[in-house]
């Protein structure tokens, strides 16, 4: 198990639980103390400015381990020539063409999602943004499927999903739900999704390291199991990817951003891989990965159904 320590978070924390590094050397020390406890990765937060998220960086490197981030004080631009290892969320959390945007401090409120709403993806500085992520060999995880829960177009959820949740935390979701469709759109948060959909797939096809993962914030509709299929097929149905090109980088990719593809991420000899036994063909039909029948961890079958049933009606009991 690869355990990921506590975020780096800056001199001003939006939550309580997150200690406050106030100076880069306490970023130093936190991430040092970490890795003494055994944690293999780090991940820096919204608050962390360019010193602290620096000091974080070298302390973690010097380690050889691996950083990624939720940034909004610090630009993908900055965080990419300070040597960062990955970058979370996409295009949708960075902040490189707020307007008014200024160095170690936060973008005003709304400004990012408006500037990712109204740009042109297609013009130069785009396309040299991205070129220079790739070129300092930044890997970035898609995560649509909690993004996907702010927009006005959503699709109705998964109702095996909803049945999983426990009794309060259904009734929140489908209320955030109601709330959300409630609203005419598109918005200026469907414009910024539309277009960092796009960036996702420009940034691939430019030869930048996409994988892709979860998050379990957002409106609360993004569970563990049913958002990592929501996510796979958005990479299909909202960035344009083949299923095959989505199965890849759900897999070969994570365990490159990871630094594990010479043991994982692949099915070949020498390799440990987990099978899984699909009642379909995701090659064609990327929603074939909810088929899953059996999964195969370290020589073991389990049947998937009856894990299912199992947490039937007790996701997010306390």
């Amino acid at each position: 198990m690869e355990l990921t320590a506590p975020y780096i978070e800056g001199k001003s924390s939006r939550f309580p639980q997150m200690k406050e590094n106030k100076t880069p050397a306490d970023a130093a020390a936190f991430v040092n103390y970490w890795a003494d406890q055994g944690f293999t990765s780090f991940k820096a937060y919204m608050g962390v400015d360019k010193p602290t998220l620096k000091a974080a960086i070298d302390a973690a490197h010097k380690r050889q381990l691996k950083i990624t981030g939720h940034l909004d004080i610090v630009t993908y631009k900055e965080a990419a020539s300070l040597g960062m290892d990955n970058l979370e969320h996409g295009f949708m959390a960075s902040t490189d063409f707020a307007a008014g945007k200024k160095e170690n401090e936060p973008p005003a409120a709304g400004s990012s999602y408006k500037a990712l709403s109204e740009l042109d993806i297609q013009s130069d500085s785009v396309k040299q943004f991205i070129q220079f992520l790739i070129d300092k060999k930044m890997s970035i995880t898609s995560s649509l499927a909690v993004f996907e829960g702010a927009t006005t177009t959503q699709p109705q959820p998964n109702q095996e999903a909803i049945n999983a949740m426990s009794p309060d935390t259904r009734d929140f979701y489908l209320q955030r739900l109601t709330t959300t469709k409630s609203v005419k759109g598109p918005t200026v948060y469907d414009k910024a999704f539309a277009n960092a959909t796009k960036m996702e797939k420009m940034f691939y096809d430019m030869g930048g390291l996409l994988s892709v993962g979860t998050d379990p914030t957002g409106n609360g509709g993004t569970i563990a199991g049913y958002g990592n299929w929501r996510a796979i097929e958005l990479l299909v149905e909202a960035d344009g990817f083949t299923p095959l090109e989505a199965i890849k980088i759900a897999t070969q990719n994570g365990s490159i951003a990871l630094g594990f593809d010479k043991t994982i991420g692949t099915i070949e000899v020498g390799k440990a891989a987990d099978v899984l036994v699909i009642d379909g063909d995701p090659s064609k039909n990327i929603s074939d990965i909810r088929k899953v029948q059996y999964v195969f961890k370290n020589g073991v079958g389990y049947n998937s159904k009856k894990l299912f049933e199992s947490v039937k009606g007790k996701v997010g009991f306390n």
